[in-house]
């Protein structure tokens, strides 16, 4: 409701101006009333034509659309959502254009239009030509001053043109943390009623209501709240708490284990920063909280598996993932199982089984990319930092 207040006003703003300025060429109310609608009306055909600007580069440059959002009467989100792969070549050069498309389609009807207004005979006609040409300059570059929202074309160019390789890793990893998501659904669907999504917590001691919040925010992509890792840490606490149930405990322990584990995972592997060894200490406790409920569940022995790895033990992470065949069920947790197990099998130097299991896990392509660097590396990437030395 805020951003349709915020259009409204604008429109209305545009339409007093219009109208003050039709009137003072026209000196015809009549006519100025109708320039100023236009003139209004322009406004939404912009935006229109803004949004279709991107989709005909998106095409041209062969990304991949994900979304088409259109709706110039309901508010300012209308978007058009590409979703390209972080390994596609000319990346940066591709999003550049892509970003400067709906501005470009702005500022080239404009001009357009400045030129059909030179040619027409009436006042009236000419004024409203003309201040259709101004909302759609004025509208493209606006979008083009770069803003704090990730929706700003502008913003968007910036981070492509000064920081692309930051801009692509940033385009993985946010990939990455859909299939952690991905991951973390998977468990919740595994453990039934101990994982309800969907509760809103208004209790912050529950610790069953409390983790369904936390994960409510986790599927509504808020992952960079500065609050997070503190609610984090207070489900973690209750998971250790001897008066918390044991079931809720072990749904806190697979969750955050899960979690965090699988990007201390990637922090090791891709950007080549182990974690510390006090941080590995802290996804094992809570892993051993997860298993010891439920030994045998799949799910748990996902998130020890994942503690040994990370601990740097790939037999041990191996040996609780081999009776998990290809095509099982559940489909995503028994996926999640091959990759940490061709993980275990790549740092064994059992490259053949570690391919076989990378073929045959599917449905994770960033996770697989991540065990596939792990199996290219030689040696194999540390999982964490090397205590300091005594006195350093």
């Amino acid at each position: 409701m805020k951003v349709r207040r915020r259009l409204v006003a604008v429109s209305l703003l545009l339409a007093v101006e219009a109208t003050a300025f039709a009137l003072l060429v026209t000196e015809s109310v009549m006519d100025a009333i109708v320039a100023a609608g236009l003139t209004c009306v322009s406004l939404w055909l912009h935006l229109v034509l803004h949004e279709c600007g991107h989709l005909v580069v998106a095409k041209l440059l062969r990304l991949p659309v994900i979304a088409v959002r259109v709706a110039p009467f309901n508010g300012w989100r209308n978007e058009v959502s590409v979703r390209p792969s972080p390994s596609m070549t000319a990346l940066p050069l591709r999003m550049v254009l892509f970003y400067l498309g709906g501005p470009l389609a702005n500022l080239c009807a404009a001009t357009a239009l400045v030129i059909a207004s030179a040619s027409t005979g009436t006042a009236l006609t000419r004024l409203t030509l003309l201040g259709a040409a101004f909302v759609g300059a004025l509208l493209g570059l606006t979008n083009l001053v770069p803003g704090r929202s990730t929706h700003s074309d502008g913003h968007n160019l910036l981070r492509w043109l000064r920081a692309p390789a930051a801009a692509r890793e940033g385009l993985r990893a946010g990939y990455y943390q859909e299939e952690v998501v991905r991951a973390l659904r998977a468990v919740a669907r595994a453990g039934g009623d101990v994982h309800r999504v969907g509760i809103q917590a208004r209790d912050g001691s529950d610790p069953l209501l409390a983790l369904a919040a936390y994960q409510q925010r986790l599927s509504a992509g808020h992952t960079q709240s500065a609050d997070l890792a503190e609610e984090a840490e207070r489900l973690a606490a209750l998971a250790r708490a001897g008066g918390t149930d044991p079931a809720a405990a072990a749904a806190i322990g697979q969750m955050l284990s899960l979690q965090f584990g699988m990007w201390y995972l990637y922090a090791a592997v891709v950007t080549g920063a182990p974690v510390e060894r006090r941080e590995v200490r802290e996804i094992s406790e809570l892993a051993r909280i997860a298993v010891r409920t439920q030994p045998r569940a799949l799910s748990a022995r996902i998130v020890m598996s994942l503690a040994h790895l990370l601990n740097q033990r790939p037999e041990d992470a191996r040996s609780l993932l081999l009776d998990v065949r290809p095509g099982a069920e559940p489909r995503d947790l028994c996926a999640v199982a091959l990759l940490l197990r061709a993980a275990a099998e790549s740092y064994l130097g059992n490259h053949a089984e570690a391919d076989h299991l990378l073929r045959a896990a599917g449905g994770y392509p960033q996770l697989a990319q991540l065990v596939a660097a792990i199996r290219a590396a030689d040696p194999a990437p540390p999982m964490f930092a090397p205590a300091p030395m005594a006195g350093a």
